[in-house]
């Protein structure tokens, strides 16, 4: 069963574009923009097979999804994949539309993407995109990050990533590259926090201010969440390149005997999925806010999103003008289009912009 749930590794999002209000006009009557409190199935975009969840008024928001998918082999091997999502808010009506409509078509992502799907299974992606300067030039850097067992039994962790000039769309895309400060032991879903990062839904996040690498790893039989301290010498990309195997440490107050898995953290709040004792049955989804120094005690997200079944690979994100926040998932309840599905939900505006010192 282990095995099994290994080999459903989900995305993680990363959600890459962001949409902006588009001739909106002050005079309509709901203003009041929602995500739904209870899960909805994500259906345009979701297959017959098993779609894990990615690496997020007229109010609207678009952005591009990338998730693991075994749609392309009828139901063998994973694939990471591409779509949208876009949400709509019709102030004159009140009403939320979902849909994979989204119009902007960024060749990066297709570029990275063709670097990715070469043999095996591919999860549990993670992309950010930031600005940097190398060698007195202004680049863009889109970094996608995900586990593969392509020329192995065992997972590791690769990167590809696409660098283009002045901020513009065009380049070259790089890699795979393994990140070997990992070692083979099934470590997967990694995911980064620093404390002067205020967001990863913010253009100006930096990366070179991360601290800290979360992972979960199956060291004693059952997975637990893990970090790993970057040097403060090194950049982002240097730590991400460094060939030297560095210690982990188990996060106790987020770990139990049972399986704590998929960390995804945005400015100081997590969220993950563990199937301890106390939830609604299988994997549920939970969350913990970091305070400067540890993790607080893991909240269970209640019976409107979870369920009996299993919910996985979550991930959250600030939505521009909407009154609550946004998070994706995927689920294997009933109901589905089949196998897993990827789900959205609305969550209270919990994540933060400012981090606690």
């Amino acid at each position: 069963m282990r095995k099994l749930l290994a080999l459903i590794s989900v995305i993680s999002l990363l959600l890459l574009f962001w949409g902006c209000p588009n001739g909106i006009k002050k005079t309509h009557y709901n203003y009041n923009a929602y995500f739904p409190e209870q899960a909805v199935n994500l259906s345009d975009v979701n297959s017959i097979y098993d779609d894990y969840n990615s690496a997020l008024p007229e109010y609207h928001f678009g952005k591009q999804l990338i998730f693991s998918s075994n749609r392309h082999s009828a139901g063998h091997d994973f694939d990471l994949i591409d779509d949208n999502f876009h949400a709509t808010w019709d102030m004159e009506i009140g009403e939320l539309k979902v849909d994979n409509s989204y119009w902007v078509v960024n060749q990066y992502i297709t570029q990275m993407i063709a670097k990715v799907n070469w043999g095996g299974n591919e999860f549990a992606p993670y992309a950010i995109r930031f600005d940097t300067v190398i060698n007195d030039v202004h680049k863009r850097i889109s970094l996608l990050a995900y586990s593969t067992n392509n020329d192995s039994i065992l997972y590791h962790e690769e990167i590809v990533y696409h660098e283009s000039e002045d901020g513009g769309e065009t380049g070259n895309a790089s890699g795979p590259f393994t990140i070997a400060n990992l070692n083979n032991n099934r470590q997967q879903y990694i995911s980064f926090y620093g404390q002067g990062v205020r967001s990863l839904d913010l253009w100006e996040m930096n990366p070179n201010l991360f601290t800290q690498m979360y992972f979960d790893a199956d060291d004693d039989g059952s997975a637990d969440i893990f970090k790993i301290e970057i040097p403060d010498e090194m950049s982002f990309m240097q730590f991400l390149n460094d060939t030297i195997v560095r210690e982990k440490n188990k996060i106790e107050e987020l770990s139990t005997a049972s399986d704590d898995r998929c960390p995804f953290i945005n400015g100081n709040f997590m969220v993950f999925t563990s199937d301890r004792p106390g939830g609604y049955g299988g994997y549920d989804l939970y969350y913990s806010f970091y305070n400067g120094s540890e993790w607080g005690e893991p909240i269970n997200f209640g019976e409107d999103i979870n369920t009996a079944y299993d919910e996985f690979r979550p991930v959250a994100v600030q939505v521009y003008e909407f009154k609550n926040d946004l998070m994706i998932f995927s689920s294997n309840r009933s109901g589905g289009m089949g196998g897993y599905d990827l789900y959205y939900v609305g969550i209270d505006n919990i994540v933060p912009t400012v981090i606690v010192d």
